[in-house]
């Protein structure tokens, strides 16, 4: 199936895709982060396992619910969640100790940052709104990981 839209559109759409994907990857690794805190050795494994399966889980999910959109849509979304996913896990690749979770977190920021320049919305709306909802989910797993 030829994409007829005009560049513009396409533009929008994987746009679109990546601020999807990449809140869905970044939500994935800080909830990893919070839980897997004093387990280290287990970081950049869980990351990486998440990070393929949002690769897939994200890539199918967007192509079998938008078939306008097209794969190169959908493989968008599933890359960006992927890369937000396994990014912040990397500094775990050369430490294990506190400045391997700070370095992680201020990965996760970074991503946060660029999701938040992505968004429709613009400027401290978009910002408020993207950070506000990383902390949920940071609360919400430092929660669960205490049970």
């Amino acid at each position: 199936m030829v994409d007829n839209r005009p560049p513009v559109a396409r533009a929008g759409i994987l746009r679109r895709q990546a601020t999807f994907g990449a809140s869905d990857g970044v939500t994935i690794v800080l909830g990893l982060l919070v839980s897997l805190t004093g387990q280290p050795h287990a970081m950049v494994r869980a990351a990486f396992a998440a990070g393929l399966a949002e690769l897939v889980g994200m890539t199918a999910g967007q192509w079998l619910s938008d078939g306008e959109s097209g794969f190169g849509a959908a493989l968008m979304n599933g890359g960006a969640a992927f890369a937000a996913c396994t990014i912040p896990a990397l500094p775990y690749l050369a430490a294990s100790n506190w400045a391997a979770l700070a370095t992680s977190l201020v990965l996760v920021a970074a991503v946060a940052g660029v999701i938040s320049l992505l968004r429709p919305e613009k400027g401290l709306l978009a910002l408020v709104q993207t950070y506000g909802i990383l902390l949920v989910a940071a609360a919400v797993c430092a929660a669960a990981s205490a049970l």
